[in-house]
């Protein structure tokens, strides 16, 4: 049995890695980012910040636990940057200072998660993203110490609860299968068992170099087959295809930063059209067995289970983003596109003085707008239950101030009704983070 220090431990490849390493007998320290400041880190838990934590001698503080820590598995990654949470931070500076303060502690077997580009040499060259680039860099560092590690550079990784793979889900059930540029881009999958299995193996034997492995699956596909595995799995009939040119994918993914998602970035676009694939032999070989394959991808997981969960999730985008255009057309109208001599005609009928239904009007329609924008940016079941009771609200003064609007032919008030059912599958479906 072995105590190791899992770097990441609250992520997808972090929570796998543990299950698996506990499984095997070992004892798993959870390297996690700082809780609430009034609370203290559990007897398994490391606290660690990778966009702060760059000096050795932070580490050599940290790693001085009761008992030698005998291996450390690094699955911290980013794909956008955010303030302090930068490549160089999280992907080079944390970890090669981690490293550095381990050598001098004696701990020297490390696991290094990395990243298969489409250039599968470490050495860095011009023209590597930024991403792949800081990745490298600490690779570089570790070939050339007296550590032994393990270098994994995996393909997309595949898990029922990956972020990716519940990504690719949503978008193999769209009715329109959307893909970038020709869609022949070239990956090879790998699940989530099989990289966790890989590590457990090599910990098992004694090893007295650093190697590098590439994760990946058994074969080979293109995007747009990869999807169509999905969409098969999912017991759904081939979908049409609509090709995005690449010019318009890299506009989007320079806005999507500043959205709630994770994926969608320059750097993923990059290492997508650089292909990612690699010989599958020397991974198959550590395993001792074939890698799994893309029909065994979600094992006992009933098709409609997995449709269920894809189909749910974009039509929540399509409530959000209804809410939202409703919001900010509504906003629009208002402060001014319709006339403003009529809404505030509207407004002698409510119990305001005149002096206050002008601000009153433009305090709306900002409110709207605000809100509109936040079923984008800010999406939250605070902000459904809020917009329920501003419904309410409104519904409430036409029904006392403006009752000829519920016999209004076009039925304006009785759009509310449909508005209150998307708020309330907001409401329902709504789930922490995980």
């Amino acid at each position: 049995m072995m105590k190791i220090l899992v770097c990441g431990a609250n992520g997808f490849i972090g929570r796998h890695l543990c299950l698996h390493l506990q499984a095997a007998g070992h004892r798993v320290l959870r390297g996690i980012r700082p809780g609430v400041p009034a609370t203290c880190p559990a007897p398994d838990e490391v606290w660690m910040d990778f966009s702060s934590d760059t000096q050795t001698t932070i580490w050599e503080s940290r790693l001085q636990q009761p008992g030698q820590i005998d291996v450390i598995i690094n699955a911290i990654g980013i794909l956008h940057e955010s303030g302090k949470q930068t490549f160089e931070a999280i992907h080079r500076d944390a970890p090669i200072a981690m490293y550095q303060a381990a050598q001098r502690l004696g701990i020297t077997r490390i696991v290094q998660i990395s990243a298969l580009g489409g250039n599968q040499d470490v050495q860095i060259h011009e023209g590597m993203s930024p991403y792949l680039r800081t990745k490298r860099e600490t690779d570089l560092f570790l070939l050339q110490s007296d550590l032994s590690a393990l270098i994994l550079c995996p393909s997309l990784i595949v898990g029922l609860d990956g972020i990716s793979s519940r990504f690719f889900r949503v978008l193999a059930s769209l009715p329109v299968l959307l893909i970038p540029g020709d869609g022949q881009q070239r990956l090879q999958p790998v699940h989530i068992d099989d990289l966790c299995e890989a590590v457990v193996r090599w910990l098992s034997h004694p090893a007295d170099k650093t190697v590098t492995l590439d994760v990946v699956g058994p074969c080979a596909m293109t995007y747009t087959e990869m999807l169509g595995n999905y969409r098969q799995l999912m017991g759904l009939q081939p979908g049409h295809v609509l090709r995005i040119p690449l010019w318009i994918m890299h506009t989007a993914a320079g806005l999507s930063r500043f959205f709630p998602q994770r994926l969608l970035s320059h750097d993923s676009l990059r290492m997508l059209e650089n292909h990612n694939v690699a010989d599958p032999a020397p991974l198959q070989q550590l395993l001792a067995r074939p890698s799994r394959n893309k029909e065994s991808w979600f094992p006992q997981i009933p098709a409609s289970m997995l449709a269920s969960e894809a189909l749910l999730k974009w039509h929540l985008m399509c409530y959000r983003s209804t809410l939202a255009l409703i919001w900010i057309v509504t906003a629009v109208l208002s402060l001014g596109l319709y006339p403003i001599q009529d809404s505030l005609q509207l407004l002698q009928a409510l119990p305001v003085p005149a002096s206050l239904q002008l601000p009153l009007l433009y305090s709306a329609g900002v409110l709207d707008g605000l809100l509109g924008l936040a079923c984008i940016v800010f999406p939250s079941r605070k902000l459904w239950v809020f917009q329920l009771g501003l419904i309410g609200v409104y519904s409430l003064l036409i029904a006392l101030y403006l009752p000829q609007f519920w016999l209004h032919p076009f039925g304006p008030i009785l759009k509310n009704v449909t508005i209150v059912a998307l708020l309330i599958s907001l409401i329902s479906t709504d789930r922490k983070a995980s």
